[in-house]
C-alpha cells in the first residue's frame, strides 16, 4: 500500500472505536489531525489531487461510524480548539472546543446563558451543525457567526439566519461544508455560584438518568412534536426498554438511548434502530427520524429502514455510503469546485491578532471573490480575475487616514502609519515570494513585492506605482473600499489552481486584525508570516 504523507498531522491505521463517544468504528486508512484553518485548507488541496473519500469527526457523540473498514481519510477537530473573547460578551471558538469547556469558560467569566452545554458531549462545531438542544437551551439562540470552509476550501462567514432551520436542523446538515468556527454571545451577567449551581443541577439529572452509565450517542431519535410525546416516552410504552441486538441495548432507564454494552457494531445499533422505527411507526402510529447521524459503509437495507439517506457503493450492490463530506464517486459531488463566477473564496470578520487584547472592533469585514474561471482568465488575462474589499460597519474605525499625504492617483509610501487594510497573495511558503496590497477608506494605496519573508524583491526596493497600475483598479467609499486584480498579475503565484492568501488590519493604537485567524499567534504583531497563508482552491 502506497505510503502517503498529509499536509497536516495525521495518523495511520486508526481504529475508530479508539476515537469516538460511542466507542463504535472500523479502521480508517488515514486520521488527519489539523491544528489550524490553514491545515484545513491544504488538506482540502491535497485531497483534490489524491481524491480520497473525506469524513468529519468531532467527539463522536452523535454519529454512527461503520465498523466497516475505511479506506479514506477522517478529519478529525480535536486539536483545533483555540478559543478567545472578540468582545465583552462574544466568544470565538474553533470546531474541535468540547462544550463543557464552553460552559466553564463562561462560569470563569460569570456569563449566563450556556449552563446547558455542561458536560453535554460533543464539541462545538458538531453541536451547530445539528443545532443541538437539552434543558431548554438551543445552540441557535447563543450563535452569533458560523464560518464553514467549502470543499474547495472557500471561506465563509454565515449569519445564524442563514443556518439555523429550527427544530434540530440546519442548512449545512446535508451540504458539503464544514463548521471550523463560531462565534457565541453570552451578554447576560450572572453571579459564580448560581452558574455553577444550574452546571451542576445539570450534571446531576444526567447521571440520574444513567446518560454515562455505556457510551451512547444520546437520544438515537429526535421528537416528532406531532405526535404530542417524546420519543423515549413513545419507546418506553412500546416496551424497549432493556431490549437488545448483540452488544446494543435499549437503555433500561431511557428508552431513546442505544447503549454500547461492549463490543456492539454499526450494523447492532442500526439493526435496533430500525425495529424501533418499525414499530413506532405501525403501533402509534408516529413517523420518528434518526438523530444520531450515520456516517461510512452500511448495509443499504438497514439504512432504508432507518430512513437515512446514502449514495450505493461502487463494489457491492448490498452497501450504501452515508453522512459523507465527500466521495469522489457521489453524483452530488460532481464538480461542486466553483461552477459559477463570482465565487467567494474569503469572506468573514476580523478578530483580534492575538487573545491578549480585546481591543479591535468588531464589525470590520473582508471578502475575497474569483472573478473569472481560471480558462477564461487563461484567455482574457488583463481582465480582473480577483476582487478584493473591506467592508466596514463603522468607517470610522480607520480613524487615521493620509488625506492630503495621499499620492498621485492615490499611491501612497509609508502607508503603514495610517489605518489600513491589508491583502498578501503568494505561495504561502516563507522562503518564496509574496505581494503585499495595502488600502485606505478615502482611497490611498500601496503595492511592494517580497522575494521571500521581509526581503524586498529586486527592483521593487522603492515602491512605485508603474508596476502595478494596468494589472489593478481601485474602488472607495466610506465603508466599502478595495482593489481588483488581473489575472496576469497572480499567474506567477498560482500553483496546482491554488492561491495562498491573507487578509489583515492594522488601525492604529496597537489594534491589528486578521482573516483568517492563525494558531495561537504571539509575540509583536507581524503580518510578514507567509507560511501562515490561506490555501485557497481556484476554479
Amino acid at each position: 500500500m502506497e505510503n502517503l504523507s498529509l499536509p497536516c498531522p495525521f495518523l495511520n491505521n486508526v481504529h475508530l472505536s479508539e476515537k469516538t463517544y460511542y466507542q463504535i468504528g472500523g479502521k480508517a486508512r488515514l486520521f488527519a489531525l489539523p491544528e489550524s484553518v490553514r491545515h484545513i485548507g491544504d488538506l482540502l488541496c491535497w485531497n483534490r489531487i489524491h481524491q480520497f473519500p473525506l469524513a468529519l469527526m468531532g467527539m463522536g457523540s452523535n454519529t454512527l461510524f461503520s465498523s466497516e473498514p475505511f479506506e479514506g481519510i477522517v478529519i478529525s477537530f480535536e486539536n483545533m480548539n483555540r478559543m478567545f473573547w472578540i468582545s465583552e460578551h462574544e466568544l470565538f471558538c474553533e470546531a474541535g472546543v468540547e462544550n463543557g469547556a464552553i460552559s466553564e469558560e463562561l462560569l470563569n467569566k460569570e456569563r449566563g446563558g450556556g449552563e446547558w452545554l455542561y458536560r453535554l458531549p460533543g464539541q462545538i462545531g458538531s453541536t451547530v451543525r445539528m443545532n443541538a438542544r437539552c434543558f431548554g437551551g438551543e445552540i441557535a439562540d447563543v450563535t452569533s457567526g458560523i464560518m464553514t470552509a467549502s470543499i474547495s476550501g472557500a471561506l465563509r462567514w454565515h449569519r445564524p439566519d442563514e443556518v439555523f432551520l429550527g427544530y434540530k436542523n440546519t442548512s449545512i446538515m446535508d451540504r458539503s461544508e464544514i463548521v471550523v468556527a463560531v462565534v457565541l454571545s453570552f451578554s447576560a451577567v450572572k453571579k459564580h455560584d448560581e452558574i455553577q449551581d444550574l452546571m451542576e443541577s445539570f450534571e446531576k439529572e444526567r447521571f440520574d438518568k444513567h446518560h454515562f452509565d455505556y457510551p451512547s450517542c444520546g437520544s438515537t431519535f429526535k421528537n416528532n412534536y406531532e405526535v404530542g410525546q417524546s420519543s423515549g416516552r413513545i419507546f418506553e410504552a412500546l416496551g424497549f426498554k432493556g431490549v437488545r441486538e448483540g452488544g446494543a441495548q435499549v437503555s433500561p432507564y431511557h428508552a431513546n438511548f442505544i447503549y454500547n454494552t461492549g463490543g456492539a457494531t454499526s450494523s447492532d445499533v442500526l439493526r435496533l434502530a430500525a425495529k424501533m422505527k418499525t414499530v413506532a411507526a405501525t403501533a402509534i402510529p408516529a413517523k420518528l427520524d434518526l438523530e444520531v447521524q450515520c456516517i461510512g459503509l452500511h448495509p443499504k437495507i438497514l439504512l432504508e429502514a432507518c430512513g437515512v439517506p446514502f449514495v450505493p457503493d461502487r463494489v457491492d450492490d448490498e452497501m450504501g455510503w452515508a453522512g459523507m463530506f465527500w466521495l469522489p464517486h457521489a453524483e452530488e459531488a460532481k464538480s461542486t469546485l466553483h461552477d459559477h463566477h463570482p465565487e467567494l473564496l474569503l469572506y468573514g470578520p476580523l478578530t483580534n491578532y492575538s487573545d491578549e487584547s480585546l481591543s479591535f472592533p468588531g464589525g470590520l469585514f473582508v471578502s475575497v471573490e474569483q472573478l473569472l474561471s481560471l480558462d477564461d482568465a487563461v484567455c482574457d488575462p488583463e481582465q480582473p480575475f480577483l476582487r478584493w474589499s473591506t467592508i466596514a460597519v463603522d468607517a470610522s474605525v480607520f480613524a487615521r487616514l493620509p488625506g492630503a499625504a495621499i499620492g498621485d492617483n492615490g499611491f501612497t509610501d509609508e502607508l503603514w502609519q495610517y489605518s489600513v487594510s491589508e491583502l498578501f497573495l503568494g505561495h504561502g511558503e516563507a522562503e518564496k515570494e509574496y505581494v503585499e496590497f495595502e488600502m485606505t477608506p478615502d482611497g490611498g494605496w500601496v503595492a511592494l513585492k517580497f522575494s521571500h519573508r521581509r526581503k524586498r524583491a529586486n527592483g521593487f526596493e522603492i515602491p512605485v506605482q508603474e508596476p502595478w497600475e494596468r494589472h489593478t483598479t481601485r474602488f472607495h467609499d466610506p465603508n466599502r473600499f478595495g482593489m481588483t486584480f488581473s489575472y496576469s498579475l497572480l499567474e506567477p503565484f498560482i500553483v496546482d489552481r491554488t492561491l495562498a492568501m491573507q487578509c489583515a488590519a492594522s488601525i492604529g493604537e496597537s489594534r491589528y486584525g486578521l482573516f483568517p485567524w492563525w494558531k495561537s499567534p504571539i509575540g509583536t504583531p507581524d503580518f510578514h508570516q507567509p507560511d501562515r497563508y490561506y490555501r485557497v482552491q481556484l476554479g
